[in-house]
């Protein structure tokens, strides 16, 4: 049974939920895309220290652009992982580079066949129906591949005005779910269910600091379902 981990950052250190979640596969693909516009020799060293630290053997897969997400060639490592990691990074450009591509195929592909899956800040927001954009706090459009819900990641970090501002902006039917840095959710729901805003998709928290919200009232996550406040 394949897990869905959502994290709010910090994925690639050790230390945190969002860092361990992938304890226990063996080789992961870590997809760099949402990271594109970080130091890429850093990058690849914190990857390789993460990996190294949790015993894993890593396969990065080196898309940057929406033209190394249309590659398949690009994407090929993922097949071959059982966990896959996506990078936090820049919501809007992982959403405009891996939209309607094979990589983003690859990916759910890998969910269906059993592998785990971390899609990590700007990634946890972006595969949901409505993305909440970091750079202003508003709410586009993200992939849809989860709906029911809507992910801010960062959440520390956020300023009072911009939570207030987007707590009035999510519908009352949809939950959202606040992510500190580190920390992590996790759904073993199917990917159908997942993608569908009427199903109970059974999320529990894996660690960190996580605020949830429907409605505007605080609800508990492990007991959460669609359309009950």
């Amino acid at each position: 049974m394949s897990r869905l981990v959502l994290a709010g950052g910090r994925e690639l250190d050790a230390g945190t939920p969002a860092g361990r979640a992938l304890t226990g596969c063996d080789s992961v693909a870590v997809v760099t895309v949402a990271a594109a516009f970080r130091r890429p020799d850093a990058l690849m060293s914190r990857i390789g220290a993460w990996a190294e630290a949790l015993s894993l053997r890593p396969a990065v897969v080196s898309a940057l652009r929406r033209s190394d997400a249309l590659d398949r060639e690009v994407c090929g490592p993922i097949a071959e992982c059982d966990g896959v990691l996506v990078l936090d990074g820049s919501p809007a450009h992982f959403v405009s580079a891996v939209k309607a591509t094979p990589l983003l195929e690859a990916i759910v592909s890998a969910q269906r066949r059993g592998a785990d899956i971390v899609w990590s800040g700007a990634a946890a927001a972006a595969v949901c129906a409505s993305m909440v954009d970091d750079r202003g706090g508003a709410l586009t459009v993200g992939l849809g591949l989860h709906d029911g819900i809507v992910v801010a990641a960062g959440w520390e970090n956020w300023p009072r005005d911009r939570r207030r501002r987007l707590w009035g902006m999510v519908p009352e039917s949809v939950l959202f779910m606040a992510l500190e840095s580190g920390a992590a959710v996790c759904s073993t729901a199917e990917p159908e269910v997942l993608a569908s805003s009427s199903s109970r998709q059974d999320w529990t928290v894996l660690g960190g600091t996580v605020e949830t919200r429907q409605g505007g009232t605080t609800v508990d996550l492990e007991n959460w379902q669609p359309g009950a406040p």
